[in-house]
């Protein structure tokens, strides 16, 4: 009972923060803005100012990406602390997500760029030394997938895998996050089958998906995950609106 009535807190909650999401007006409005300046202001206005908060009109296009890494796991652990404990374990692996380009990066050997020296999360695999980053890695939370590398598996299936071995055991609790893990899956498999897709539309079915899944699966830990996944593809679309007007900041920067 005393569960029950955590993760009815924890709905209550998300039902707020989904009711608060940028809505097509919003979206359309940034998009008429034009340099980064302007945007970060008319963002500042809406509910997107959490996601923001931090950023100003000179950052480049590495400090944005960080930033946003940085509040979208900051979002995740929220999220997992208004949980019972037994549904947080399968929510906080989500944070791994926006990571997994860059420990690829890593665990084939390629040298370090110097932003992820700022990325708390990643700095600590950041060294030249291979032998040296290979030790960290097995020493932190991603040991999993750095074993599963060393394994010829891709990352995001062991992120999978690892996922999975997280969800309760109640069938009536895992039908909901085997539809999110098959949308996942599906969704990324479109994009790597066809690099040049029409990405906004490809995320526009995903959202569509699991904003019904996150009405269709509510109190169950399901709900959590599909609320976090639309987050996420809110914070893609803003991250690509962001870089653009930096991008453009600096090439003119450069031309004159």
């Amino acid at each position: 009972m005393l569960e029950t009535a955590h993760f009815r807190y924890a709905q209550a909650r998300m039902l707020a923060r989904h009711g608060d999401r940028a809505d097509d007006r919003v979206w359309r409005r940034l998009d008429s803005t034009g340099n980064l300046a302007n945007y970060l202001q008319a963002a500042g206005q809406t509910t997107l100012h959490t996601w923001t908060d931090g950023l100003h009109e000179g950052n480049n296009s590495h400090e944005i990406e960080l930033t946003l890494r940085r509040h979208y796991r900051s979002y995740v652990e929220e999220i997992a602390r208004w949980l019972p404990a037994r549904w947080a374990v399968v929510v906080r692996p989500l944070a791994q997500l926006s990571d997994l380009a860059a420990l690829q990066h890593l665990l084939a050997g390629e040298t370090a760029p110097a932003w992820m020296l700022d990325d708390p999360e990643l700095r600590a695999f950041a060294s030249e030394n291979l032998t040296t980053r290979a030790g960290a890695l097995d020493a932190s939370h991603h040991a999993y997938l750095a074993a599963a590398w060393q394994r010829g598996i891709a990352l995001p299936d062991a992120w999978h895998n690892h996922w999975r071995s997280r969800w309760p055991k109640a069938p009536r609790l895992t039908t909901g996050l085997k539809h999110l893990g098959d949308l996942l899956i599906e969704h990324t498999r479109a994009i790597r089958s066809d690099p040049g897709a029409q990405t906004d539309r490809l995320r526009e079915r995903l959202l569509n998906r699991l904003t019904a899944a996150f009405r269709r699966y509510s109190f169950q830990p399901a709900a959590a995950c599909a609320h976090i996944g639309i987050v996420a593809l809110d914070l893609e679309r803003l991250r690509a609106d962001l870089i653009e007007r930096a991008v453009f900041s600096e090439y003119i920067e450069t031309a004159s």
